[in-house]
């Protein structure tokens, strides 16, 4: 009597394969997100937090991240933690103000459920801006998967990019359990917002018009102390231009809150008068 061959294995047994490998896959997630949550409780410096975004990766194979918090009355963006995404795609975004604009981030907030660029860009096609997805598709950010914390004081969003549609519907129910806990991560490592009170003190004047000498008198620093100040916010801004460092910490609410946009030409048009040189 001939032998069955291995190769064909009944049906419940195929299936009870499956099963096991189910499971096993689901006690591996069980364990990563243990281990994940130890890092995440540690985490106290921007260092750290780096560390566990790569650590994220064993768990949520995103091949871009990038996360921002900012203050729930208003249009503030107080601090962006950026991973891994295009220095030239995050210069542009907050450069136009796109964060405010895009439809993904608007329909978290609205509903404060995590999102996927494929489903909302379906969805309310006609409230997307062009800009964005033929930015998007320019740096290969076309699927991504988004959201965060909500509460009534502030929010803390993310965005991860992944290689498909199918990774982004595959990996969402992950994403999304991990977000309280990298929320909480980012608040411990980056409590702080991103420019220093010094550091907004100096932009603010030179939005005023105010050149390099008359800073360093009004801030009773050096005139080189100053500059470097404005070295470190052009930095911190995704710039090397002093101008578009303005119109950056504008339009993200660092300097100019919601209710006086009207002053945001006038100070842009100072800035420009100033240049990076006095």
């Amino acid at each position: 009597m001939a032998s069955r061959s291995p190769l064909r294995e009944s049906a419940p047994h195929r299936r009870s394969k499956t099963t096991r490998t189910d499971q096993n896959s689901a006690r591996d997630g069980a364990a990563y997100l243990k281990q994940l949550k130890a890092s995440a409780s540690l985490c106290r410096s921007p260092r750290q937090f780096r560390e566990l975004l790569d650590e994220v990766q064993t768990f949520v194979p995103y091949q871009r991240l990038v996360s921002i918090w900012g203050y729930s009355s208003g249009e503030t963006i107080r601090y962006i933690f950026n991973h891994s995404f295009p220095a030239e795609f995050v210069r542009w975004y907050l450069t136009r103000g796109m964060l405010w604009k895009g439809a993904i981030f608007r329909e978290w907030l609205r509903t404060n459920r995590s999102q996927t660029s494929y489903d909302v860009w379906r969805r309310l096609a006609k409230r997307v801006d062009p800009e964005i997805r033929e930015q998007a598709r320019r740096f290969r950010l076309m699927n991504v998967m988004a959201g965060g914390v909500k509460t009534r004081h502030l929010w803390i969003y993310f965005v991860m990019s992944m290689p498909s549609e199918q990774q982004c519907r595959a990996y969402l129910s992950r994403f999304e359990a991990i977000m309280p806990m990298l929320a909480r991560a980012l608040q411990q490592a980056c409590p702080r917002p991103l420019l220093t009170k010094r550091e907004t003190s100096i932009l603010e004047r030179r939005t005023m018009g105010k050149i390099t000498k008359q800073i360093a008198a009004a801030e009773d620093i050096s005139e080189r102390t100053v500059r470097e100040y404005l070295q470190s916010i052009k930095k911190k801004l995704y710039t090397d231009d002093l101008v578009n460092a303005v119109v950056i910490a504008i339009r993200s609410g660092m300097l100019i809150r919601s209710g006086k946009k009207r002053r945001t030409r006038g100070a842009i048009r100072d800035a420009k008068s100033c240049g990076d040189n006095d």
